[in-house]
């Protein structure tokens, strides 16, 4: 019953629910960032590297890995930063493929010191 009504409301607002519309050597951009998938398993795992570009990050052209799902239009996809220049050390995002957009939410985890903040958004991709 549960699985209905995600389903249902998924696509009550427009976004497909099967097929895959991601393919590997696919690259995503926005404002401040660039995400490349470079491949895709049988089994929907994804690999790539994630960006931030613009002078509001420390992190900025340091091309990161990026581990992930792909389930037909559905997309998770997380990062680690090593040595993260003072941006997030995690971050991960989750949402879904429409057409030449990704739209996905995201949580983001920094440190300073003994303290751990956690920063949540939406982020708006177009397929380059």
């Amino acid at each position: 019953m549960v699985g209905r009504k995600i389903r249902g409301a998924i696509l009550a607002m427009g976004i497909g629910w099967l097929g895959s519309e991601a393919a590997a050597q696919t690259t995503w951009t926005n404002d401040h960032a660039v995400l490349v998938i470079n491949s895709i398993d049988a089994e929907g795992k994804l690999t790539g590297t994630y960006q931030n570009s613009g002078s509001q990050f420390p992190c900025a052209g340091i091309a990161y890995p990026v581990t992930g799902w792909i389930d037909g239009n559905v997309i998770s996809f997380s990062t680690l930063r090593k040595n993260p220049r003072n941006c997030t050390a995690v971050e991960t995002w989750a949402g879904f493929i429409k057409g030449d957009e990704l739209i996905v939410d995201f949580i983001a985890l920094a440190r300073d010191g003994s303290e751990t903040a956690a920063l949540r958004g939406t982020d708006r991709y177009r397929r380059r």
